[in-house]
């Protein structure tokens, strides 16, 4: 029988977290990434977050689905994934991005308890390491130009990984590796817009210090794989 955790992932029956977008973004929205902010979500999370069926909320702009977007950068450089045709999300199939993540569900606790865990969760199925590291969230990522970007709000959260061994679990939702900075303009067009803003403020030298203290979320090693 499958655990909760797992039911809750099954296609039309997921149940995603998800925020009133009065309350996930109070003053408005903009366009890129926001510094600073998460303290302020994940308490709007805990007094008004909920679980919807995410059939329900893909296409309704005014509830935001939360999004860890993890960004692990290490000694050889950035991690670059491009997605595969057994990836869920069909708008997103082909794409390059530098963020790990995906939707909280309602297997990963009640909401609440539900960020970190998930943030975990998405971490060990999508990447295998041979070491536990520590995230660190410095903003807010949004667009809502597109169909995509206008339901889902995006926390930026920064992995440094040092000398750590990390190979994709998911080869067949996702291929990649470490690259170096200096090569990934050669995907700039092909990233997704979040990723395109996280490549700007890298660019920039602007994610090493997290505006938010305290908020560090530990990504556990995870085996089974090779690396």
């Amino acid at each position: 029988m499958p655990s909760p955790a797992a039911v809750a992932r099954i296609p039309g029956r997921e149940q995603v977290l998800v925020v009133p977008r009065s309350r996930a973004m109070p003053d408005g929205s903009w366009h890129g990434l926001r510094r600073g902010g998460v303290g302020r979500l994940l308490q709007g999370i805990s007094a008004w977050g909920e679980f919807r069926p995410r059939s329900e909320v893909e296409s309704a702009p005014e509830w935001q689905q939360v999004i860890p977007h993890m960004v692990v950068l290490g000694d050889g450089g950035v991690l670059v994934m491009r997605r595969l045709r057994g990836g869920s999300e069909r708008r997103l199939r082909g794409q390059v991005t530098l963020g790990v993540g995906g939707h909280i569900n309602a297997g990963d606790g009640s909401p609440p308890l539900a960020w970190s865990a998930g943030c975990q969760r998405e971490w060990t199925e999508e990447v295998v390491c041979d070491r536990d590291l520590i995230g660190r969230p410095v903003g807010l990522l949004k667009d809502d130009a597109g169909a995509v970007g206008q339901v889902h709000l995006g926390v930026l959260i920064v992995v440094s990984a040092g000398s750590a061994r990390l190979a994709l679990r998911e080869d067949h939702k996702l291929e990649g590796g470490m690259e170096p900075l200096a090569q990934l303009g050669s995907y700039y067009l092909e990233m997704e817009t979040w990723s395109q803003f996280a490549y700007d403020a890298l660019l920039l030298d602007d994610l090493k210090r997290a505006d938010d203290e305290g908020l560090d979320v530990l990504l556990p090693a995870a085996g089974e794989r090779k690396i």
